[in-house]
């Protein structure tokens, strides 16, 4: 099972990037999604830098979903 949540987190973020090369918000979502995804399985399993560094990719992903927002 872990390994099926750690591959679709995976996808997950590579389509986020396939959609922001398209420059298309909604990959923005997808990467607050697995961003947060990575960082539930970073604590489980004691990952804490990392972690931490998912919890700043949320936080820079959820910006940008607001400022390419106000471009429209």
């Amino acid at each position: 099972m872990k390994n099926f949540i750690t591959w679709g987190l995976a996808a997950l973020s590579i389509f986020g990037a396939v959609l922001n090369v398209k420059k298309r918000r909604s990959g923005f979502a997808l990467y607050t999604l697995a961003n947060m995804g990575w960082i539930f399985v970073d604590i489980y399993y004691g990952i804490y830098a990392q972690a931490m560094l998912f919890v700043v990719f949320t936080v820079l992903s959820a910006w940008g979903w607001i400022e390419w927002g106000h471009k429209r």
